[in-house]
Formats: structure tokens, sequence, C-alpha cells
């Protein structure tokens, strides 16, 4: 008994010892079989030269395989950045997941990962043709769980001169990967400026490994808590709902925005704003083109077609084109947003028309709005009643009955072109009328200091004389002559200077400014 226990003492020593050498040699044979075979993988479905600094693969708890310092520079480019950076990846597989001819894996982590669509001039084709391997087939694969802390998607542009567009990513998840299908994703990402939380889920895939920039995309978003105070001159609370489909770097969006206390700095009226728009978003050179937005704002509709375009290599951001079109306004709804003044001084239907640029740049609004644009306001009435007052009175005396308190409460019609820079508003061929009166002017008026600087002519169908009664309406005869119009009644040279708080009316016998 004691032979027979000393002899299987040492056959369990003998068969532990090679059953440890044979482990060693299998794992050192399994780390080299799966580290080609990932490695080759890699290469061919991402059409890409391969490196990472270390690779090992473990068999407990379960099996799997980690790869730091991955790198995958696309078609041999190591002029450019690699097409897939990560720091480690951590995969877990069945005991043969990685070597059966249908690669199976149960979850993936990826640490570090940075995806970086290499430049593409815009239009242009891919420089080389698609592979006539169906990778697909020959590298089968299933990923059920993919998990990404921290990532980055960087889209180089084809001017070089300008830092490519980086969108951080929070955390991304997929499930049911291969590169023969679409795949299911979630994401939460945080958008810059405005600065906000955006939540994407949808479907990506299948990848293209000859053109990364032509992944198709099919996604529902929102946009949570966007700080409009990160656009100097804004304030308000974006929130945002919408879809995005197409090619990673052609994407075109459709959706809804709301701003609930939108508001200018210059006026600090909240209003409550509501778009919906559909746009294209270039990847190749990161333009969005607006085509249309649709925007409510109080009363008010507006109607936007533009462009969100990179025309300042020195500066910092995007300049927005639009052209506006406001056929349904109402002119309270503009001075509300734009005007200190509550109520606003005036009411009234109104058109709008013009083309708005703001230049791209770190300075406030103000500074980089500018307006060029015709409005027509029709049948407006004034809310102060002194104000309004003053205009019956004109049109009372404009008509030659100073004292016809019949003639009250009538409307006014004021219609002219504009141009606004640098927060100051240039009027040209701004005329202002009422029954029996009108004014013609051209001036400046302030948006930040309210200061007024306007010459022009008061026309009156009335002879000057008429305007008043008694004693001043006989010394008025004798200046009939020299202030009449040109069909008749008077034409008087007036200006309006000083702020809106105080303005000041005047003659204007110099001429005041010329146009």
């Amino acid at each position: 008994m004691r032979t027979f226990l000393k002899w299987f003492g040492i056959s369990a020593a003998v068969i532990a010892v090679l059953a440890v050498f044979a482990l060693t040699v299998f794992a050192s044979r399994l780390k080299s079989e799966a580290k080609t075979r990932i490695q080759e993988y890699l290469q061919q479905r991402f059409q890409s030269d391969v490196q990472f600094t270390d690779f090992d693969v473990s068999l407990y708890p379960l099996p799997g395989a980690t790869i730091d310092g991955l790198a995958l520079y696309h078609h041999g480019r190591h002029d450019l950045p690699p097409l897939i950076k990560i720091r480690r990846v951590v995969l877990h597989t069945g005991v043969l997941g990685l070597f059966e001819k249908h690669v199976h894996i149960h979850s993936v982590d990826l640490e570090g990962l940075v995806l970086t669509m290499p430049p593409k001039s815009s239009g242009a084709r891919p420089e080389l043709h698609a592979s006539d391997v169906d990778l697909a087939k020959k590298y089968p694969v299933l990923i059920d769980r993919i998990e990404a802390d921290n990532a980055l998607i960087s889209i180089q542009r084809s001017d070089t001169s300008k830092p490519p567009r980086d969108f951080p990513i929070q955390h991304l998840h997929i499930q049911k990967f291969s590169f023969d299908g679409p795949a299911d994703f979630q994401a939460q990402l945080t958008n810059a400026v405005p600065f906000g939380e955006i939540d994407a889920a949808g479907q990506f895939g299948p990848w293209i490994p000859d053109d990364p920039r032509e992944l198709p995309v099919s996604a529902h978003y929102t946009f949570k808590n966007a700080d409009m105070g990160t656009l100097r001159g804004l304030s308000g609370t974006l929130q945002s709902n919408g879809v995005f489909s197409g090619p990673l770097d052609y994407l075109n969006v459709k959706g809804t925005a709301d701003v609930p206390n939108f508001a200018l700095r210059v006026s600090g009226h909240p209003v409550n704003l509501h778009t919906d728009f559909t746009a294209t978003v270039d990847g190749t050179n990161g333009n969005v083109l607006l085509h249309p937005v649709i925007a409510h704002l109080r009363h008010t509709t507006f109607v936007v077609n533009g462009a969100v375009v990179d025309l300042n290599k020195a500066a910092k951001g995007r300049t927005i084109q639009m052209d506006v079109n406001a056929k349904q306004a109402r002119i309270e709804d503009l001075l509300y947003l734009a005007v200190k003044n509550d109520p606003p001084i005036m009411t009234g239907d109104t058109q709008f028309v013009g083309k708005m640029e703001i230049r791209e740049g770190d300075q406030d609004l103000m500074q980089k709005l500018t307006v060029n644009g015709t409005f027509d306001v029709a049948q407006s009435h004034f809310t102060s009643p002194s104000v309004q007052e003053k205009i019956d009175s004109l049109s009372r005396r404009g008509q030659g009955h100073p004292e016809d308190n019949q003639i009250d409460d009538v409307v006014s019609d004021l219609k002219g072109n504009f141009n606004l820079a640098n927060g100051v508003i240039d009027f040209s061929n701004l005329n202002f009328s009422v029954t029996g009166a009108a004014v013609d002017l051209h001036g400046t008026y302030g948006m930040e200091n309210g200061n007024l600087d306007f010459h022009g002519h008061l026309l009156l169908q009335a002879k000057l004389s008429q305007t008043m009664t008694g004693a001043k309406s006989v010394l008025l005869k004798a200046a009939d002559p020299f202030f009449k119009g040109k069909n008749g009644g008077s034409s008087v040279p007036i200006k309006i200077t000083g702020t809106r708080e105080q303005p000041q009316y005047g003659l204007d016998l110099g001429g005041g400014k010329k146009k």
C-alpha cells in the first residue's frame, strides 16, 4: 500500500508538472494565435495598418484578451492621425470564441477611444476603390455588447489650417455589433456651443472600410438644458428633439427647438421661441445648410434659409448667414425682443425681409450681428396715450383741422430700409405717415445707448398757416411760401436728436445730413 501511494504521489507530481508545462506552452501558443488572428482581422476589416503596444490573453475567470495602445492607420497613412486609437481594449468571449469561424465576443470595453475621420475635399470621392473581398463573409464577427466612456469623434477638415471638429462622447453603448449590418447604439455627449447635453439612440453601420466617412447613421436625439448664454448677448435655456440620418459626413437633421425664456441682452425681455427646422450637416467642411427654419416668436412667424459656414480662418466659431422673411409679424413682438421699452411703443401688422449675418468670433452678439433689410408696418397704433394724442394732433394739423377732435385714434404706416452693424441701425427712406401728414427721414439709432440722429422733412397736406388757429395762423401766413410743398401743402425740414428717453425735435434749417 505504501508503495502504491508512493508511486501515485510521484505520478501525480509528474502529471502536475506536465500539466503546468502544457498550459504554459498552450497559453503561449494561444496568445500568439489570438494576437495574429486579431491583428489580421483588424487590418483587413478596417483597411488599416494595425499597431499595439501590448497584447495578453487570459483564461480565468473568463476567457478574453487585453490590448494596450491599439492604433489603426487607415490605408497605412501614418502622416495622418490613426483612424482608431484606443488606450486599452478588454474583450471577453467563450473558450474558443476567438478561434471559431464565426467569431463571437460577449463584451468589449474600450478605454480612451478616439475615432478620427480622415479629411476629404467637399464633394470628393474616396481615393481608393472598394475592396473586392467580401470581408463580412471572410471574417464574420458578432459582438454582443460594446461599452466606451469618455470617447471622442474627431473629424479632420480638408482645410488643414483649421483644427478638427471634435465631438466628446461621455458614454457609448452598442449592441449586436457586426460588420455586415447595422448595430443599435445609445450615446450621451456634450455640445460646446450652446453648452448642453445630447442623448442619441438609433442605428449605425455597416462599416465601410474604404471610406469610413460614408458610415450610415439613423437616430433620434434630445438636446437638453442648453445654455444660450454661452453665446454672448443671448440668454435662455434650449430644449430640442429630432432625428438625423445619412452618411456620417452628410447628415440630414429634422427637429424642433424651444427656448421658453429666450432674450437679447439689449432688451432683457424673455420670450417663448419655438422653431421647426430641417438642416444638412456637411462633414467634409463642417458647414450646416438651413432649409428652412420656421421660427415662432409670440405672434410672429419667421421663415429662415441660410447656412453656418467657416469664413474666417483666424476667428473662433462659424459665421451664420440667413435670409429672413416675416410676412406674418407683429411690430410689438419685434420691439419687445429688441428694445427695453415695456410695453412696446407701437402695435401693428408688419412685414420684414432681410439678410442677417452673425460673424464668427468671441465678441458680443451686437458687435457681430449685421442685418440689411426692409420693413413695412401697416395700420399701427401707439400704446402710450400721450404719444397717440400727438399722432392724432399731427393728423389734424396736417389736414388743416387743428381743433377737430373727431379726428381721433388715427392709424399710421411706417416703412423703410435699414442696415444694422456694430449695434447701430442706419435707416434710409424711412417714411412715417398718417392721414394728412408724412415724415421722410434718414439717420441712425443706437441700440445700446439709444442715441437718435435723424434728419428729413415733415410733409403736410395743409399750408403751414392752416395747422394753427387764431393769431398763430395769421403770423404763419407769411411763412407759407417758404415751406410750400411740391404738390401744395407744406414741406418742413426737421431733425430728431437726443435719446430714446429724451428725444428732441426741431427745425433743421441747415439741411441736416445728406444721404
